[in-house]
């Protein structure tokens, strides 16, 4: 087959040339001679199937990748060739196989996802509306033991919970409102600067220190990616409160002509089990967080919409987010 591939340019111009040839050679040794007569005609009708079949391989080729569509399979890969005909046409089915691939590994990561946001949000649901339940039950079943103050309380419990639920969904809805970003060439060392006032007057900003390798220039949408940093640093440094000679170190940098940004603190290690979920909305490592749990959700969001990434390797003593550009 692969030598099918690799020559069909070739092959296919052979068995036209005694697809046409032979009837006509076949016609004049009729004349002379009889066997060889039918020898021709047995060898135009072989050269009429080669063609056929020929013509057909390009179309199994095609049916093939189809199949691989339809059923899931990510494995499929055409036999790319050199040949005139086939060339271009294997290379554009694997392009069509490799994006499949990524829509197909795509969507599976969304999915999983979604889903892992789903149970977050029943889970956070649950818990703030039980008590709301619970309460109020009680007061409409049991009306004649509750005075005046038990009331009060009450519904200053149930008022409570109830802002809860709306600053959760509220917290959510900054997620999917986020802009597209309109990119700018900025210097680092002035978003850098930007920072350095935004955060001056909060606590723990004597731990970080903001420094660039070079005239590093950012694509970037200066106000998104601000507000992308300022989550992980302020992460960083609530992850450091408790350790002695702490720091927070964000340095711009471009290895290999790519922009980069990389948020370095000497916290806690992060277990490898948990440097995915801490990307998740709601989520949190610090158990009497008073924050909102989107913060680092809401910065890699961000960086997709720059077409960037932003990843995390923590290995004791360091833990490092990279916002990387594209």
């Amino acid at each position: 087959m692969a030598s099918v591939s690799r020559h069909y340019t070739r092959h296919v111009a052979a068995s036209v040339f005694f697809t046409a040839a032979l009837p006509a050679v076949a016609a004049v040794l009729a004349g002379k001679s009889i066997p060889l007569a039918i020898v021709a005609g047995i060898l135009a009708v072989t050269a009429i199937v080669r063609l056929v079949r020929l013509i057909r391989y390009p179309i199994s080729q095609t049916v093939m990748m189809s199949r691989a569509i339809a059923m899931g399979d990510t494995m499929l890969h055409i036999p790319e060739t050199d040949d005139p005909l086939l060339g271009q046409a294997s290379k554009d089915m694997n392009r069509i196989l490799a994006s499949y691939r990524r829509d197909q590994n795509e969507l599976e990561t969304r999915k999983n996802y979604y889903e892992r946001i789903l149970r977050i949000m029943t889970h956070e649901l649950r818990n703030t509306v039980t008590p709301i339940v619970s309460l109020t039950d009680f007061m409409v079943q049991n009306p004649e033991l509750q005075s005046e103050e038990d009331r009060l309380e009450s519904i200053g419990i149930i008022n409570s919970q109830a802002h809860n639920v709306c600053n959760f969904l509220e917290s959510y809805r900054q997620l999917t409102v986020l802009s597209q970003p309109t990119l700018a060439s900025i210097p680092a060392a002035q978003i850098f600067g930007q920072l350095q006032t935004l955060l001056s007057s909060e606590p723990g900003y004597d731990r970080i220190s903001f420094e660039t390798a070079g005239n590093v220039i950012l694509q970037a949408d200066s106000s998104l990616l601000s507000l992308a940093l300022i989550n992980i640093i302020r992460n960083a440094v609530q992850a450091t409160d408790s350790i002695q000679d702490a720091y927070v170190r964000v340095l711009a940098s471009a290895p290999g002509g790519k922009a980069c940004i990389t948020v370095t603190n000497n916290g806690p290690e992060i277990p490898d089990n948990q440097i995915e979920q801490i990307f998740l909305p709601f989520y949190s490592t610090r158990k009497n967080s008073s924050g909102s749990g989107i913060g680092l959700a809401l910065s890699r969001q961000i960086m997709q919409l720059h077409g960037g990434t932003l990843t995390c390797t923590s290995h004791y003593p360091y833990t490092v987010f990279t916002l990387q550009f594209p």
